[in-house]
């Protein structure tokens, strides 16, 4: 027989019926009477005769789940499940289970054996329109006054949205390590761009005197070299621009043509892109890093909603003009498949994404959301399934930021003659090519280079040097360490220090070039742009 060990708790009342109906929580009210007695009169009276019962007959398990009567179930239980009835929901509740939560009846079963009063499981069980439910079920046997395991009232909590979030948010992760581990890429991939793209530019002007098909050879390896300098310094920007970044006015048109760049290996298979811009150019104020991450999220949703293969069907049309109520507004559209209206009520709910599994996090459109509400616009999404989708940012419209009517900046030669003189340049970068390319444009000054943090430390107790260049992320002794180093010398140089750097791809890189007024120049730079970068550090023109 089987009994569980008497309780001095007397067992639970019973409770009025209407109570029941307006339960919220999911509760079953289950009795086991049957259930013992067939279990009884196959001659189990513990646990490990119950198992070689199952073990033996395979059925077994399936006739104790007949001989399960329920009760009755709450309100909530019906709602849970998607029946129409209370009486539906008991008639059905044995269609439910799942192979998986079937086998934890008999784990059930077989703590009630072992005088277990509270079970708690995890499983999974079907609603009446057969879709898989996760579940928390906690078991609660209430013994007779005989102490005769007779009945249970079973709590089922739907983790479904729970565990989805929880892989929601473990892609998200992933993708946020994507996002540092593509910087770090982009940073390895910027030292030898610069110069790679630094020499062809180099050889571009005496193309005169090479054969033509070399000369056009030499074009074409100089036009990818610019893809290459453009497409990272684009994807540089949007995996470490943070909240706090500067707000400029920004040229719509071309964050929009950036982001077409960036989601062009979406595109390509996909759809031709149509770009409808008003004449003129269209400004905003704003951070230029979030303008392209809302750009390019949208110009990647409308991509990916139109499967590949069949191109010359299928358009992404981007628009750009200015309103009448003095704002800029901006649409990408598709000829995807659309959404659905009960999706579309939610599409802007975070984790809420009409991607296949894995596709996406369903945070984007939320964070664009965001973005878009602090730079003082609107964003909205009109769709209708089989007629494609749009989606629609309106700004508030700013006017481009007039260059003063003063003197024109001076030319490089003007500030060479202006200086009256050479400088004294330390060379910091664990690049060999780049410290010799830097060496070989400022022929006219006097350039000494170091290999590493700890030799341009060692140099700088040595020398006074006008400018110090020094590359920003440096394996052992860093940027930031020279900087320190620099700093902390009898007559501090820290002033002196100009920071070459890929891409600040680590936090610590970030913070601390937000917390030090250095000039620095991003890689690959150009050699004008870096010569006057020096001659600015060296206080003998004035910022720009």
């Amino acid at each position: 027989m089987v009994r569980l060990i008497p309780q001095s708790e007397a067992p639970a009342p019973e409770h009025d019926d209407r109570v029941w109906d307006v339960l919220p929580a999911a509760l079953w009210d289950l009795d086991f009477r049957e259930t013992l007695a067939w279990i009884e009169a196959q001659g189990c009276s513990d646990a490990d005769e119950f198992k070689q019962l199952v073990r033996k007959d395979p059925e077994a398990l399936t006739k104790c789940l007949h001989r399960t009567r329920v009760r009755r179930v709450s309100g909530g239980a019906v709602s849970l499940v998607g029946a129409a009835s209370e009486e539906e929901c008991v008639r059905r509740s044995s269609e439910l289970l799942t192979a998986e939560s079937k086998a934890d009846f008999l784990r059930v079963l077989m703590a009630a054996f072992r005088n277990e009063r509270d079970v708690h499981v995890e499983t999974a069980i079907m609603t009446c329109a057969r879709e898989p439910r996760d579940v928390r079920v906690h078991w609660r046997f209430l013994p007779s006054s005989e102490g005769r395991f007779e009945r249970a009232i079973v709590s089922v909590v739907d983790m479904t949205a729970e565990h989805e979030l929880q892989q929601r948010l473990l892609l998200a992760e992933r993708m946020s390590a994507i996002g540092t581990l593509t910087a770090s890429i982009i940073h390895e991939i910027k030292n030898p761009l610069t110069f790679v793209w630094n020499h062809l530019r180099t050889l571009r002007k005496g193309a005169e005197s090479i054969p033509a098909e070399a000369a056009e050879l030499l074009e074409e390896a100089y036009e990818g070299a610019e893809r290459i300098r453009i497409i990272s310094s684009e994807i540089g920007l949007l995996s470490h621009g943070g909240d706090g970044a500067e707000v400029e006015t920004v040229n719509l048109k071309q964050a929009l043509d950036s982001a077409i760049r960036i989601a062009q290996p979406e595109i390509q298979h996909r759809a031709n892109v149509v770009r409808e811009y008003e004449e003129g150019r269209l400004y905003a104020r704003g951070s230029r890093t979030r303008v392209n991450q809302v750009f390019l999220n949208l110009i990647v949703n409308a991509a990916q909603a139109i499967e590949p293969g069949d191109k010359a069907q299928n358009t992404i049309t981007i628009r750009a003009r200015s309103t009448e109520k003095n704002q800029v507004c901006i649409e990408v559209q598709d000829t995807g498949p659309g959404i659905s209206p009960q999706l579309l009520r939610r599409i802007f709910d975070p984790f809420v994404t009409t991607k296949p599994a894995g596709r996406g996090t369903g945070l984007g459109l939320s964070i664009c959301r965001r973005i878009v509400h602090s730079l003082e616009g609107t964003i909205e999404i009109q769709s209708h399934p089989g007629q494609g989708t749009v989606a629609r940012v309106v700004l508030p419209k700013a006017t481009r930021a007039q260059r003063p009517l003063t003197v024109p900046p001076p030319s490089i030669s003007a500030i060479r003659r202006a200086a009256g003189g050479t400088l004294s340049i330390l060379v910091v970068d664990d690049e060999p090519v780049i410290a010799r390319l830097i060496q070989k444009a400022l022929v006219d000054h006097d350039v000494t280079t170091a290999s590493d943090g700890r030799e341009a430390v060692a140099l700088m107790g040595e020398n006074a040097y006008d400018v110090i260049l020094c590359d920003l992320i440096m394996p052992e002794m860093t940027g930031m360490d020279v900087y320190r180093a620099a700093l902390q010398r009898a007559t501090p140089m820290n002033d002196r220090i100009v920071f070459m750097t890929g891409g600040a791809f680590t936090q610590r890189a970030r913070d601390f070039l937000e917390s030090v007024p250095n000039l620095r120049i991003e890689k690959p730079f150009e050699l004008g742009h870096l010569e006057r970068t020096i001659y600015e550090a060296a206080d003998l023109i004035n910022p720009r």
